[in-house]
């Protein structure tokens, strides 16, 4: 599968809270760093498996859309590429007014695509871009 195709299934997966899809799509050499609030977190596969369950969890009895924004790909080197874009949360009809700005670098290993970085800005202020593309 081409990486753009794989992109839009990642985006998919998560939006349907997906966890199997993710634990196999997210490498179990996972490099990840979350800056929140000037707080910086480091944390690895499983910890990034966790926080995904948790937030279906929270979210499944509620009336919530997950917004992507695409900001960039950019093709690093052969099999490997950089996505950076907004998630942000529209909850019982309301845009929240935070956001996550994430930069993901997945690589194509063995035929499979994985997650292979991840950096996120999370807590952000939802930039006017996101809340013009809703509209």
């Amino acid at each position: 599968m081409e990486f753009h195709s794989f992109y839009e299934t990642f985006k998919e997966g998560a939006r349907k809270h997906d966890l199997g899809f993710l634990k196999e799509t997210i490498s179990d050499q996972l490099v990840a760093r979350e800056i929140r609030q000037d707080e910086v977190i480091d944390y690895s596969y499983e910890d990034s498996i966790e926080g995904w369950k948790q937030a279906f969890e929270y979210f499944q009895d509620k009336d919530m859309i997950w917004i992507y924004t695409d900001h960039s790909l950019t093709e690093l080197k052969e099999n490997e590429w950089l996505a950076s874009f907004w998630v942000s949360i529209e909850l019982e009809g309301e845009l929240l007014d935070s956001s996550n700005l994430f930069f993901n670098t997945y690589k194509q290993e063995k035929g499979t695509w994985q997650l292979v970085r991840t950096y996120i800005e999370a807590g952000v202020q939802t930039p006017e871009s996101v809340k013009v593309t809703i509209r």
